[in-house]
């Protein structure tokens, strides 16, 4: 999905490694999240992922955890 390229610079940017998966159910959304669930700076992860997705920042309250983080990644159409 992301290229090592991209990767690379995602760890360099923000000092911690991520994990891509996928949303399973409805539409299969791609995301990442960064070290354990934390928050990033959307302008720039948009940034360096450039324009082939489209990053949507989503949060799910956790009553153990606090505020977990992830960015979903949406394909731009290409009609």
């Amino acid at each position: 999905m992301l290229s090592k390229e991209i990767s690379d610079k995602l760890v360099s940017t923000f000092r911690m490694g991520f994990t891509t998966d996928r949303v399973w159910g409805g539409n299969n959304t791609p995301f990442i999240r960064f070290g354990y669930w934390y928050r990033v700076d959307l302008y720039m992860l948009q940034t360096l992922i450039g324009d082939e997705y489209i990053v949507k920042e989503d949060s799910l309250d956790d009553d153990d955890c606090g505020t977990l983080w992830c960015y979903k990644l949406y394909e731009k159409y290409k009609g």
